[in-house]
């Protein structure tokens, strides 16, 4: 089935895409969202709870409503290592628990309803980074979340399916790798291959202290990542 082009039902598109209004709580997520609107590739690095994932998804939310893209693509790679024979059901079956966070921003930014429509229109695509291997989209914002857990070949896949007036926002934690006996994930090849290589391509580095959910993270992260108590 080919892509569907949206851009034929706007006003309908417009009424589904009604997009919660967003606020950044503090400096630096007002700078990242200014950067995901001018850049082509905008990379968000960060603990858990700084806002990253969420932030992207409403970025491209906006962009959808506004006709500037025709389709968002939003993946997460699923750990090879990952033992999925005992879950229950077909294939999306096993692997959709995985994307469920992605399912939940979209949710937390149209409410249930909106989300659905967007989803059953193919106009919002949620699936595992394998899936996005030959695929080649124009007019399209594509959200690689959890990009800490890419290798560099699926990184250099994901970069090279970016077409014409297309943005892409990869998120991740360099400090949170589920990938065991690895020297390198893909995330932190490609920021240190990229950072500084062209104006198209950004790259926002969070920290512990912009993170905005329960402050108690913040505290246990200092203690986790601290040295241990004699």
């Amino acid at each position: 089935m080919g892509r569907r082009n949206i851009r034929g039902s706007s006003t309908k598109t417009q009424e589904e895409t009604f997009v919660k209004p967003l606020t950044p709580k503090n400096s630096a997520q007002e700078f990242y969202m200014n950067m995901m609107k001018e850049s082509t590739v905008t990379f968000g690095l960060g603990p858990a709870g700084t806002g990253k994932t969420f932030i992207a998804c409403h970025s491209a939310l906006q962009d959808l409503k506004n006709g500037v893209v025709d389709k968002i693509v939003l993946t997460r790679p699923v750990i090879a290592t990952e033992d999925f024979g005992y879950l229950p059901g077909d294939l999306h079956e096993k692997i959709h628990p995985f994307l469920m966070p992605l399912f939940d921003a979209i949710e937390d930014h149209l409410g249930v309803t909106r989300a659905k429509l967007l989803l059953a229109s193919n106009a919002v695509e949620i699936l595992p980074l394998a899936f996005m291997r030959g695929r080649s989209l124009n007019r399209c914002i594509m959200i690689l979340d959890e990009a800490q857990n890419t290798t560099i070949d699926q990184m250099k896949m994901f970069l090279t399916r970016i077409g014409y007036g297309s943005k892409m926002i990869i998120t991740g934690d360099l400090g949170q790798s589920d990938l065991h006996g690895s020297s390198e994930n893909g995330l932190r090849w490609a920021t240190r291959k990229l950072t500084g290589s062209s104006s198209e391509i950004s790259v926002m580095e969070f920290n512990s202290r912009h993170i905005v959910r329960n402050p108690l993270i913040e505290k246990m992260l200092q203690y986790l990542e601290g040295p241990d108590k004699k």
